[in-house]
């Protein structure tokens, strides 16, 4: 694969997280919707990084992903939040908390609207490609 074309190799991935998380939704496994939603968007940004010929540097963290892709200012205060929350959950889920803790608040419909916000960002993002 030619260095213009690595981002593929993300793209790949993000529609397999996702269909994942959904997965994880009908399964009962919350936490790993929520796991597989950040994971999802983070391969996107990463996807949109490589596309925008800018180096993939080993981070989490879905706000610090959105500015260096420089798509920052165009997401609304919701977006952010949701943003954070999703990359603090990650690194709880998988370092940190137990079942229990991690389980606390996340409902059937908590999972179902990230599962929409992440759909409706991974969208959003494939607009920055053209």
């Amino acid at each position: 694969m030619s260095a213009p074309q690595s981002y593929l190799k993300w793209l790949d991935r993000v529609t397999y997280d996702l269909d994942t998380a959904k997965a994880m939704l009908q399964a009962g496994r919350l936490i790993y919707v929520i796991f597989m939603c950040q994971q999802s968007l983070e391969k996107r940004f990463k996807a949109l990084l490589a596309f925008q010929g800018k180096e993939i540097i080993p981070i989490h963290n879905l706000r610090r992903l959105a500015e260096l892709s420089v798509v920052i200012h165009d997401l609304d205060y919701d977006a952010l939040i949701k943003l954070d929350f999703l990359s603090s959950y990650y690194i709880n889920a998988r370092y940190k908390e137990d079942l229990q803790h991690l389980s606390r608040g996340i409902t059937e419909t908590a999972a179902q609207d990230f599962i929409h916000f992440t759909e409706g960002l991974v969208r959003w993002l494939c607009q920055k490609m053209k």
